[in-house]
């Protein structure tokens, strides 16, 4: 389902800075989402006083049953369909091969797989730091809340600022606020719950920018590149080699969190020395930094910028007219 959704959104504008309005609002109903489901425990518990896991999974599920087919009929029913040809006569191969070509691709799907690396490997550290470090397990779903909010309320000022310096800079300035916020939590100790604040804050808003809403547009605005030089739009092949190299990096931070805890000595629940602690401390906090960095450092130098892009769709729009004017003329000679 993801996959034609997100090469619909790539559709919908051939402009550069509309193209980051749409993919902004998506990711913010994306966080909603998340955010709505974190919190339908704590909802369930406070409201109706229904507790447990298996009977919080099944509101989420009935949820799930109601909501899911009226937001699809909504988006069907409100969004106008893209006029782009669904047909394609490049052969596959020969296609990859200018997808290989595509640097500005695979600048893109580079910073994007090392960035999220670092992401997710703060993902399933999160509750063992507030848990084993701050002693505060019982208040973790009030920082995650804080997380999401930052998340949610920063994706219009990302837009902005893409709008104002350029998307890949915008990008770019996500990934260093991160990178220097997370090495700041090594400061935090037990008792400091709220002292985490702060840093959730800017790692939250940080998030909103390098998470969905920039690399989605910049994405959109490779395809085009590849559009003029294909002949073909294949919006639908570059969004599924995306979303496997988002399952791939998501399954890589993972493994890298909990090989790292195994390697440090850690173990959740149990009386862990100074040394397992500095351990988890340090995943949590520092290494994700260096992937930040090394992400900012490779899209420092991506060149599709919003002059560049122009040049690109001027080019598609005078194909598109000759192609018009020679099938009118094909059409012409035809009838006489």
């Amino acid at each position: 389902m993801l996959i034609p959704y997100y090469a619909w959104g790539a559709e919908l504008s051939p402009d550069y800075s509309e193209r980051s309005r749409i993919t902004g609002a998506r990711s913010m109903a994306g966080v909603l989402g998340s955010f709505t489901a974190q919190a339908m425990p704590a909802l369930a518990l406070l409201l109706f006083g229904i507790g447990g896991s298996a009977a919080v999974l099944e509101i989420v599920g009935y949820t799930m049953l109601v909501i899911m087919p009226l937001c699809v009929a909504f988006t069907l029913a409100g969004t106008p369909d893209a006029k782009v040809p669904v047909r394609s006569n490049l052969p596959i191969m020969k296609g990859i091969g200018l997808m290989a070509r595509n640097r500005p691709f695979l600048q893109l799907v580079a910073a994007f797989t090392v960035g999220s690396i670092g992401l997710n490997i703060t993902t399933p550290l999160y509750l063992f730091f507030i848990a084993d470090v701050l002693n505060a397990e019982a208040q973790a779903i009030y920082m995650l809340a804080f997380f999401y909010m930052a998340n949610l309320l920063s994706v219009p000022l990302w837009v902005m600022l893409a709008q104002r310096i350029g998307k890949h800079r915008a990008y770019l300035v996500s990934f260093v606020i991160i990178s220097g916020a997370h090495p700041f939590y090594m400061l935090l100790g037990p008792g400091d719950f709220w002292y985490m604040l702060p840093i959730t804050l800017v790692t939250g808003f940080a998030a909103g920018g390098f998470g969905a809403a920039l690399p989605n547009s910049m994405k959109a605005d490779v395809i085009d590149l590849d559009h003029l030089q294909s002949g073909e739009n294949r919006a639908a092949l570059f969004f599924s080699s995306w979303s496997f190299v988002q399952k791939l990096v998501a399954s890589l931070g993972t493994a890298i969190a909990m090989f790292g805890l195994a390697l440090v000595g850690f173990q959740s629940g149990k009386d862990n020395g100074e040394e397992e602690m500095l351990g988890l401390r340090l995943l949590f906090s520092t290494l994700p930094s260096i992937f930040y960095l090394l992400a900012a450092a490779i899209v420092w130098s991506y060149p599709i910028t919003a002059e560049r892009h122009a040049e690109i769709r001027a080019a598609l729009d005078a194909r598109e007219r000759e192609q018009a004017e020679s099938g009118a003329l094909h059409d012409a000679v035809k009838v006489g």
